[in-house]
């Protein structure tokens, strides 16, 4: 929101914008990426006429809403289609965020804070893409090995077989085609009667 303020007829005009209320931070991989001053309305989701657009596949495109009531903000999900969790809980309906709350929109979350929580705060609307992050396997590196291990045990095994069948399909084809075709030649190189 813009305020033209004049305390007299002069033709000066002076930009005031609405104090900050709040920050809505940007996690990346649980660490602050971006900080996001609040100061009225917010609207999140993939459409670019958003105030901070997520360029996430799971976000709608008009997918949050949070607007300021009472020193707080409230957290609306405009029905969206994947849904709004807030700290890990789906929201079902207009919900009051305390400071430290987080938001999960599709991949991307969202940190709810009264104080900054980024020295270098974002002003303008940002466009970012979302990365999911690796799903972290809950067997030991040494584990991971021994399955891997294993992997290469049978892919290894398995192409022994099938050379082993082509093997014996080409003696199959020589003795019927006999030593003068290529089959032939290929039976009796193997078997050494060269």
């Amino acid at each position: 929101m813009v305020r033209y303020i004049s305390d007299d007829d002069s033709d000066e005009l002076t930009l005031q914008e609405p104090e900050v209320m709040a920050y809505l931070v940007l996690l990346s991989n649980g660490r602050v990426s971006h900080s996001f001053p609040l100061r009225g309305e917010v609207n999140l989701g993939r459409d670019r006429k958003n105030s901070v657009v997520v360029s996430d596949q799971k976000v709608s495109r008009h997918h949050a809403r949070l607007s300021p009531a009472h020193e707080t903000f409230i957290l609306h999900d405009e029905g969206s289609a994947n849904g709004t969790y807030l700290n890990g809980v789906l929201i079902k309906q207009p919900t009051r965020l305390k400071d430290k709350d987080r938001i999960g929109i599709g991949d991307t979350d969202f940190l709810f804070t009264n104080s900054v929580a980024d020295p270098t705060a974002v002003d303008q609307p940002v466009f970012f893409e979302s990365k999911p992050v690796a799903a972290q396997s809950s067997l030991s590196p040494l584990a991971l090995s021994a399955a891997n291990k294993n992997t290469w045990l049978i892919l290894g095994c398995m192409s022994l077989t099938i050379l082993g069948l082509l093997v014996a399909l080409a003696a199959l084809l020589g003795m019927f085609v006999g030593r003068s075709q290529v089959g032939g030649w290929l039976f009796f190189y193997l078997m050494g009667f060269f």
